[in-house]
């Protein structure tokens, strides 16, 4: 399936409009180094567009030795810089497919073309821009997936009791993670009760004692991939992943009795959900969570209760 050369010719000579359009409709027009980069990665972008139609290969033999695989890579890398999600990249793509065809439009007499010329350019633009788009997901996915594990590795522990991250990594960080990587998994936040009494009584050293025990407690209880975080002043929070609502009701019920234990004993109460039973993104689980918690604390005495 053959392009027209004044096809190809047109989408070469007027690169610098289609470009400009693309950053118009866009609105890539603040001028800032990121944009401009992506700018210039959609014109090398459009450059590829003609060499693929000007090539009788088909779209999955058109690879120039993994160059174009390669500039998809760097345009999902300049997606994330620049906030984008699913729907923005989908959008770049179109966008883009939209300019050249306009600029073809424009710039080409297809009065005086067969109509099986235009309908194989047609076909050609629309397979090209479906793969970009497919493989440009796929990398920035990649892309987003990275950036998550290196700002979890970049996490340090920033609560000087229990060595544990903060509710701010495991709303932002931790919890997304464990979405995207557990088809399942349950949320369980402990509360120590009278903790709040404790602290205005200036028993502060009992207090940080309470919640260093608390962290060490779900560590031994929970599997090794457990992930905790210190979710309030008297709250730690753990996802478990593979474990389901009743699994981390028992853990609880474990965690509470080893520390309820002796003299030094002191009582939690304690809210479970399950993903996806309970919460299908980060936002909605915590809330069912933190639903549980608030029940468990009405009813007192150390209960546990799981979300509905």
């Amino acid at each position: 399936m053959e392009t027209q050369p004044q096809i190809i010719a047109r989408i070469r000579e007027d690169m610098p409009n289609i470009s400009r359009s693309w950053r118009e409709e866009r609105r890539e027009t603040s001028g800032d180094e990121s944009s401009e980069r992506m700018v210039a990665l959609m014109e090398e972008l459009t450059g590829v567009f003609a060499g693929f139609l000007e090539s009788p290969r088909g779209v999955e033999s058109f690879s120039r030795g993994g160059e174009i695989r390669s500039l998809v890579a760097r345009i999902a890398a300049g997606q994330q810089d620049l906030g984008r999600d699913a729907v923005g990249v989908i959008e770049d793509f179109s966008v883009l497919r939209r300019c050249v065809w306009n600029s073809v439009e424009e710039g080409v007499d297809f009065a005086g073309m067969a109509g099986g010329d235009v309908a194989a350019f047609f076909v050609k633009l629309i397979q090209a821009s479906d793969w970009v788009t497919e493989h440009g997901l796929e990398a920035f996915e990649a892309t987003a997936r990275r950036e998550m594990e290196r700002a979890l590795g970049r996490a340090a522990a920033t609560d000087l009791v229990t060595g544990l991250p903060d509710r701010d990594q495991f709303n932002r960080l931790l919890l997304p993670a464990a979405i995207g990587k557990h088809e399942t998994f349950s949320v369980l936040v402990f509360d120590v009760v009278n903790f709040t009494e404790m602290v205005a009584a200036g028993k502060l050293g009992r207090a940080r004692e309470i919640l260093s025990r608390l962290a060490e407690a779900i560590k031994d209880g929970a599997s090794e991939d457990a992930v905790c975080a210190r979710f309030g002043d008297d709250e730690v929070c753990a996802i478990l992943p593979g474990s389901s609502a009743e699994d981390a009701y028992q853990l609880a019920e474990q965690v509470s009795a080893r520390l309820r234990e002796g003299p030094d004993g002191f009582e939690l109460d304690a809210g479970v959900a399950e993903y996806p039973e309970h919460g299908s993104d980060a936002g909605q689980l915590m809330s069912e969570t933190l639903k549980a918690l608030k029940m468990a604390k009405r009813v007192g005495g150390g209960g546990i209760v799981v979300a509905h």
